[in-house]
């Protein structure tokens, strides 16, 4: 009996440090897998960053000469005269920015058409980031070169990258099918061709988006109706925001019935 009793307690403590072992193989093998898991996501944000770094390096490397035809900065549409200015900062790839264009590109529109408006968008690139191939920049460009080019075909130009804006995330438009708008706004093929392929702008781009940046603007869209921020970018409050600007210079406002061109005037003034 003892002898068995003590075989059987052999066998018992053997089991119980098998077991012992069997859990602490599997603590440790758990946090080798939670230390790799860890450092997989590591290296890749460390990746991500090298890259972003290593694009901004490029891109300040490059010239950062401004694109002709541009209004203290700004790509301006409209009369220099005109009692309202609508300054924009807008990213193409950002959703809030195309809802706002496509949601007030009419009355825009109508109101440049008629005079009372000038509109100075300051597109910037923020969110590289969200893309593959760093769309914001690229779009930044061939607006430059449009811009630079063809000052008149800007709006249709700046309307069909908003109409044809791709998803976050993933690759951008490719070069050619913003050529082919660019071209079709106005813009001659080879010189735009050559600007977009060459990132011609691309220096301006990354100086532009840091004025911003230390400048205090935030998340795009930003809007400011005569320097004053307006926060509710909806067709009727922009509109509210216009006639209150529009009658504080004494000019009198359009009837918000009137049609409204789908091409405004580009202004080139310096």
């Amino acid at each position: 009996m003892t002898n068995a009793r003590t075989a059987r307690n052999a066998r018992e403590k053997s089991a119980a440090l098998r077991a012992k072992a069997e859990r602490e193989e599997s603590r440790r093998r758990t946090v080798r897998i939670a230390v790799s898991v860890v450092v997989v996501i590591v290296l890749a944000v460390v990746a991500v960053v090298i890259v972003q770094i290593a694009r901004e390096k490029e891109l300040e490397a490059s010239g950062s000469k401004p694109p002709r035809h541009l209004t203290d900065g700004a790509f301006a549409v409209g009369s220099k005269d005109a009692p309202v200015t609508v300054t924009v900062y807008e990213d193409f790839l950002c959703a809030a920015c195309k809802t706002f264009e496509r949601a007030n590109r009419d009355q825009f529109a109508q109101w440049v058409d008629a005079g009372l408006l000038r509109i100075a968008y300051r597109p910037i690139a923020v969110l590289d980031y969200q893309s593959k191939d760093f769309y914001p920049s690229r779009a930044v460009v061939a607006a430059a070169a449009v811009m630079d080019l063809a000052p008149e075909g800007f709006p249709a130009f700046h309307a069909a990258l908003f109409d044809n804006q791709p998803a976050p995330g993933g690759e951008g438009l490719p070069e050619e099918k913003i050529i082919e708008f660019a071209v079709q706004a106005g813009a001659p093929r080879a010189e735009v061709t050559k600007a977009i392929k060459d990132s011609a702008y691309r220096g301006w781009v990354v100086d532009t988006t840091k004025d911003a940046a230390q400048a205090g603007i935030g998340e795009p869209p930003v809007v400011l109706v005569n320097d004053k921020p307006v926060t509710a970018l909806d067709e009727d409050s922009v509109r509210a925001a216009l006639e209150a600007a529009a009658r504080a210079e004494g000019a009198t406002p359009p009837p918000a019935s009137s049609a409204a061109s789908t091409s405004p005037t580009t202004s080139t003034d310096d």
